[in-house]
Order: C-alpha cells, then structure tokens, then sequence
C-alpha cells in the first residue's frame, strides 16, 4: 500500500506566492463540505454554476494546509488566507491554470497502485 505523499506546489496569487498541501486533513475537509469520496473531485469543476465557489474553496483551504504545514516546521505563524482574497485573485483569464493547479496537487499526494487487489493470487 502506498502513502499519501503531500508536497507543496506552489502557484501565485496577485504578487505573492503561496503553497497548496493536499493531506489526510484536507480529504477530510473536501469529503464532509461536498459529501463526495476523493476520488470524485473533479466532478467539482464540471458543474459550471459552482465551479468557480469550488475553485475558490479548494485553493483557500490548500493554501491554509500549507502555511499550517510551515507553521508547524519553522515555529512561524504565517496568517491563513481567506475566501475572498483567493477570490479576488481568481480571473476568468486564470482560473483554467488556477483549476489545474488544484487538481494536479490533488492528484500528485494521491497514492499510487491503491487500484491493486492485495489479496489477488497470481499465476
């Protein structure tokens, strides 16, 4: 079985740069707001009169999981962000980059191979 492997991928907000972390909390988060399994959020880009309040849910609560991961190793206390500043930063100009940012966080802390039968006899 594979672990979850949560880096920090960076993307920019106006002029200032920040980290997404996907972790166990953020699954978390992400499967309770929607009542969706992990493996279904892409379906929160699809539904194009809530995409964009998706948008900026993921990236803000990313965004937060990140600095809390900082904070945690360096001691510091960066500030979250909030929804409406990632929401000003968020331009129908971007938000296809801003989407895919997301999802490739997602996707790059999922665990690989978890699609293997363990139990499975082979031949």
């Amino acid at each position: 079985m594979s672990d979850l492997k949560p880096q920090s991928r960076k993307i920019m907000l106006g002029k200032n740069q920040y980290g997404m972390r996907f972790t166990v909390n953020t699954i978390d988060d992400i499967q309770e707001k929607f009542d969706i399994s992990i493996q279904s959020i892409q379906d929160l880009f699809t539904d194009e009169r809530h995409q964009m309040r998706n948008l900026r849910y993921l990236l803000t609560l990313l965004i937060n999981e990140d600095i809390d991961c900082d904070n945690d190793e360096t001691g510091e206390k960066r500030q979250h962000v909030d929804e409406r500043y990632v929401g000003r930063h968020i331009t129908l100009s971007n938000m296809k980059s801003v989407m895919e940012a997301v999802y490739a966080t997602c996707k790059e802390s999922t665990p690989e191979g978890e699609d293997e039968d363990p139990n499975a006899k082979t031949a």
